[in-house]
C-alpha cells in the first residue's frame, strides 16, 4: 500500500527557496572578457539568488539590450572609454524606462573619476566576492524601489 507523506520546511529553508525563485536581472558592461567572465560566474553560481546575467562589451549594444530586457541592476566597468561612459549616462538619464535602474561602477582603483558622480554605488574590483556583490546589488535595488514608491 502506498501512503502519502508531506515535508515540512523550516522557515529558513522557505525563505531561501522563495529568494531563489525570484529572478534578478543584472547587466554587466565592460571591455575585459576575463573580468566580465569572473563576475558572470559569481552571479550565476550564487546559491541564494537566481541572477540572470547579461554581458555587453560596448555601450551601444548595452543600451539596445537594456531597452528590450530592462535589467534590475547594471554593473559598469570603469575601464571603458570616458566618452562612452558619458554617452551611456546621458542616454539612460534621458529615457524614462531606464533612468531608475541602479548603476554600480566597478573601479580598478580608489581614485576619483568623472563617472563616479552619476552612479548609485561603486565596488573596487579587487574586493569583489559573491557576498559583497550580492549585498551591493540588493542594497541598490531596494534603495531605488523606496525612491520610486
Amino acid at each position: 500500500m502506498i501512503t502519502t507523506s508531506s515535508t515540512h520546511y523550516s522557515p529558513g529553508i522557505r525563505e531561501i527557496l522563495r529568494q531563489k525563485s525570484e529572478h534578478v536581472n543584472v547587466m554587466i558592461i565592460g571591455n575585459n572578457p576575463i573580468e566580465l567572465t569572473n563576475l558572470y560566474s559569481i552571479l550565476c553560481n550564487n546559491r541564494s539568488k537566481n541572477y540572470i546575467a547579461e554581458v555587453c562589451f560596448n555601450v551601444k549594444d548595452s543600451l539596445a539590450k537594456m531597452l528590450s530586457r530592462r535589467p534590475d541592476c547594471i554593473l559598469l566597468d570603469d575601464n571603458l572609454v570616458v566618452d562612452q561612459i558619458k554617452t551611456f549616462f546621458s542616454k539612460i538619464k534621458s529615457n524614462a524606462s531606464l533612468k531608475n535602474i541602479p548603476v554600480v561602477l566597478l573601479k580598478s582603483t580608489n581614485l576619483s573619476s568623472e563617472a563616479s558622480n552619476d552612479v548609485n554605488d561603486y565596488l573596487l574590483k579587487n574586493t569583489i566576492d559573491a557576498d559583497v556583490l550580492n549585498k551591493t546589488i540588493e542594497k541598490n535595488i531596494r534603495r531605488i524601489h523606496r525612491l520610486i514608491s
